[in-house]
């Protein structure tokens, strides 16, 4: 569950929503529709608080409220642990985010920075994270293989596994087959239309197409 209210941000000086409400929740993808510079990313950067890592001062006003840890809490609540609720709303980028090793270790790398140790669960949990975007039977044989050497489409099934390892209740997705061809980007739309069933699903799309085929509530940014 995400809720939005009556909220306002911007950077600097300079606003860039004003007065947003919505709530989204598992069963339904809900699609962030906006033109560009009006606040999209911004606004998924917002509900994770990603912002924290720019150097941009950033501001807002009203509430984000997000299921962490079995709980609705404030994202902003000053006692909320910002680790944990990285884990559970997920961010997934437009570009596939492949870290230097391999296949098996970039699934595991949020597991592990989590503080697990027991091999075998995580061999279990790399297993698990690889079906649940299909893309287990294509690379078993080859887990200890460097993650480059995957397709761009696969790429972005592996981000979606290493943040699905962690179990989060809230995927945001910016963009995430904006750089896939037509045949990777029909995968990565029936894996989010499998996901959504367990997971609140914020896509951000420009594909107005794309919007039409998966997108069941959309949110406009004016």
């Amino acid at each position: 569950m995400l809720r939005i209210t009556n909220l306002a941000f911007g950077y600097e000086s300079t606003p860039i929503v004003e007065d947003l409400s919505f709530e989204a929740h598992p069963g339904e993808i809900t699609v962030i529709a906006a033109p560009s510079g009006r606040g999209k990313t911004s606004l998924l950067k917002a509900i994770n608080r990603l912002h924290e890592v720019e150097e941009t001062p950033f501001w807002h006003t009203g509430t984000i409220e997000a299921r962490v840890d079995g709980v609705v809490r404030d994202v902003y609540d000053p006692t909320l642990d910002v680790h944990a609720l990285r884990r559970q709303v997920a961010y997934i980028f437009q570009s596939p985010t492949v870290l230097p090793m391999s296949i098996a270790a970039n699934v595991a790398f949020g597991l592990r920075l989590a503080g697990e140790r027991d091999r075998s669960m995580i061999t279990e949990r790399v297993r698990v994270a690889l079906e649940a975007v299909g893309l287990y039977d294509e690379v078993h044989a080859r887990l200890d293989a460097p993650a480059q050497i995957l397709s761009q489409g696969q790429k972005q099934r592996l981000a979606i596994a290493r943040a699905l390892i962690l179990e989060p209740t809230v995927l945001l997705l910016d963009e995430p087959t904006a750089s896939l061809d037509p045949v990777a980007t029909e995968r990565i739309e029936a894996l989010l239309l499998r996901l959504k069933e367990e997971r609140t699903l914020l896509l951000v799309s420009h594909d107005e197409v794309q919007v039409k085929r998966i997108g069941e509530r959309v949110i406009e940014l004016r």
